[in-house]
């Protein structure tokens, strides 16, 4: 099963072929109808009654039979540290009845097998009579699949005992489902630029749970630019999904366990899972995702299902107007946007094979709240929701990290959104505002705690005629458009902003604001930012200095590589982001908390650690304080060209130089500053009604 992702946001939708993908693998299941009772014994015995245990994935690499000098490592090492992080991720989510014993995967007699006796009078009817002499053994997706994983196979005469052609493999032990991965140059990859991977389920228990599946990476598309680590992780949990259940082949086989997973005596097939409503949309009708779409739009009663995408007969993603930003939409516009969401977590729930850790579920923010009818092709486009946008101009993103135009696609079918711009609209990244240094005449910041604001504030003095006397009202008419500014949790559902060179101002949601020292308002956004308690949390730390957070967290690394090695510029950039892979690696996490890595002439290699927006794991001291402990005990060895490089732990934490006595010095002295300046503030507060903390925005 496939998704094909976007990858250039704010561009046409690609074309989702997961239905065609899926149908094109024959599903296996273990063959006990083909069995005699004395040959049973050799299959692993399917969960007792044991209690739900994390599912265990056990992840195997496979290679394309290429020239050595045509394989892509940088693509496989991507991958690798994708699948690696997204493994980990789902054991957190899913638990199962384990399987006990090996791991047995089934053969397709249709492969090996050309002819079947056909007499139902033979002892061994349906039995394997002629064997196909063309049969080079079980693949899926074009992933070999070891005779170690495979049971075996026998040649059945008319009357009597088989003869054993191939033994059982051993299996693979501490294991409930089988991840065969490719990084290939396929002629699915070659049609569309847009495909980052795509995947198949293969095989499924007595049960119908899938066993195993299959991820393809386009190994040329992994290297695109525009594609970040977190990126291939999304796209990686996306496919992973499929694979285990959220699938329109594997829809219908969904079971209903009202007792749940340990008695599974009274499980049974679920009688009906999708179904189409009125208007004829096609709906996902299990219980636990209509009751978590209900909840989500604020819905009392329940729901009859849960909209899903328009894609023929079956579909295997939600209705994007319903719910953009799930892991499991058939787009994707980057890994910031996306999020793993209550609906889909229910619908794993509901397939009756999982038990799920609902507390790993992210917030969803598209449409919360907004009642039963909303994403209904019939309301959109009239401004029933500020989620839709009428018209072609710019704005904002829903969730306010990156500007944004009004545009559709095919699966909004009419329906408008504020989609991210394909380059420079991500106001949380500090270099797009580079350009704004010299002429910035709307104020804008970009910083990695800057918001997009609608807003028309110019600095500018403006006049109506060719007089000297100056006038507001031309620009005041002038319609808001999407604009970068910092923002500061106050506590949750409130917040400030700030301007270049002004004030910190409170916004308050749902009010227009003026800015000292310019002409125009800034719109505050209702219920979009400063939601959750954790945001208020952190704003104590961010009202200190936003300059500070960067150089506290510093990885610098002394690197030792073959003696008479020297590096070009090209070649440290190259091996600074080969460390990068194995740095994320090492972590066990996101790529989203590492940036700016380099090597210099020297070989130093430095990163800077901080939380991108939408990054989730860890804090960032909590994952530097880890990593400079394995990384004493345990240094980093990377292999680039034809040198091997391995890394030395060095004391420094901050960018402020390489003394590391002198560090030690600059961050006691500023720990002493910073308490004399909270007592300093005390007083303050205690002899004035009012103060203003104004804190400058950081600088390049």
């Amino acid at each position: 099963m496939k998704m094909w992702w976007l990858l250039l946001l704010g561009v046409a939708t690609s074309r989702c072929l997961h239905e065609e993908t899926q149908k094109s693998v024959r599903l296996l299941r273990p063959p006990f109808s083909q069995m005699p009772t004395h040959f049973r014994s050799s299959i692993p015995p399917l969960p007792g009654s044991h209690e739900p245990q994390p599912l265990r994935i056990q992840t195997y690499y496979t290679r394309d039979p290429v020239p050595t000098e045509a394989w892509d490592s940088e693509g496989e090492t991507q991958a690798l540290a994708a699948v690696t992080e997204t493994t980990r991720r789902i054991q957190g989510i899913l638990a199962v009845l384990p399987v006990q014993g090996p791991l047995l995967l089934s053969r397709d007699p249709a492969q090996y097998c050309h002819a079947v006796w056909g007499d139902p009078d033979t002892p061994n009817y349906q039995r394997c009579s002629l064997l196909n002499p063309g049969y080079k053994g079980e693949s899926c997706l074009g992933a070999k699949m070891p005779d170690a994983h495979l049971r075996g196979y026998s040649l059945w005469p008319e009357h009597g005992l088989p003869q054993l052609i191939q033994p059982d493999g051993p299996g693979v032990q501490n294991t409930d489902f089988l991840l065969y991965v490719r990084v290939a140059h396929t002629s699915k990859c070659h049609k569309d630029p847009s495909v980052i991977a795509y995947a198949a389920c293969c095989q499924l228990d007595s049960e119908d749970r899938p066993l195993a599946g299959t991820i393809v990476y386009c190994a040329q598309h992994l290297r695109s630019p525009r594609l970040s680590h977190e990126d291939i992780v999304m796209a990686t949990l996306h496919e992973l999904l499929h694979t285990l259940g959220f699938s329109g082949q594997l829809f219908k086989m969904w079971r209903d366990c009202p007792s749940g997973l340990s008695a599974r005596e009274n499980c049974s097939t679920r009688k009906q899972v999708t179904r189409r409503d009125e208007w004829g949309q096609l709906l996902l009708t299990t219980p636990a995702v209509s009751r978590s779409l209900a909840k989500h739009l604020g819905v009392p009663r329940t729901l009859l299902g849960v909209p899903l995408e328009e894609e023929g007969s079956l579909s295997s993603h939600w209705e994007s107007r319903v719910l953009q930003g799930s892991i499991m939409t058939a787009t994707f516009d980057g890994a910031q946007h996306t999020r793993l969401d209550p609906i889909t977590l229910a619908a794993f729930e509901d397939s009756g094979w999982y038990q799920v850790n609902h507390s790993a579920a992210e917030e969803l923010l598209w449409g919360q709240g907004s009642g039963p009818d909303f994403g209904l092709v019939s309301t959109c486009r009239i401004g029933s929701s500020d989620f839709f946008c009428t018209g072609s101009g710019l704005g904002c993103h829903y969730l306010h990290l990156d500007k944004g135009s009004c545009s559709s696609d095919p699966t909004l079918e009419g329906c408008r959104v504020y989609k991210p711009l394909a380059k420079g609209s991500e106001c949380w990244k500090e270099e797009n505002g580079l350009h704004t240094r010299v002429e910035n005449p709307h104020g804008e910041i970009y910083h990695m705690h800057s918001r997009c604001f609608l807003a028309n504030l110019t600095s500018q003095v403006l006049s109506t005629d060719n007089t000297s006397q100056p006038s507001t009202t031309l620009y005041l008419k002038e319609d808001p458009t999407g604009c970068c500014y910092l923002h500061q949790c106050t506590h949750k559902g409130a917040y400030k902003v700030q301007v270049e060179g002004s004030p910190w101002i409170p916004c308050l949601p749902g009010k227009a604001v003026q800015i000292p020292g310019y002409d125009g308002l800034l719109y505050c956004p209702q219920g979009r930012l400063c939601l959750s308690d954790e945001d208020a949390s952190v704003a104590t730390s961010q009202l200190m200095s936003f300059t500070t957070q960067d150089l506290l967290f510093q990885l610098s690394l002394r690197l030792t590589g073959t003696p008479g090695h020297s590096l070009g510029k090209g070649q440290r950039e190259e091996l600074a982001e080969v460390l990068l892979q194995a740095l994320v690696t090492r972590a066990g996490t996101s790529r989203c908390y590492f940036h700016s890595p380099s090597v210099t002439t020297s070989l130093l290699f430095t990163v800077s650690m901080w939380k991108s927006p939408g990054c989730h794991g860890p804090s960032v001291a909590m994952l530097h304080r880890t990593l400079t402990l394995t990384l004493q005990e345990k240094p980093l060895q990377v292999h680039h060209g034809e040198a091997i490089f391995t890394t030395e732990y060095s004391k420094l934490r901050t960018s402020f130089d390489h003394n590391p006595s002198m560090t030690e010095l600059l961050l006691s002295t500023g720990f002493c500053l910073l308490v004399l300046i909270m007592v300093g503030a005390l007083g303050t507060l205690a002899y004035q009604k009012r103060v203003m903390l104004q804190v400058a925005p950081s600088t390049t």
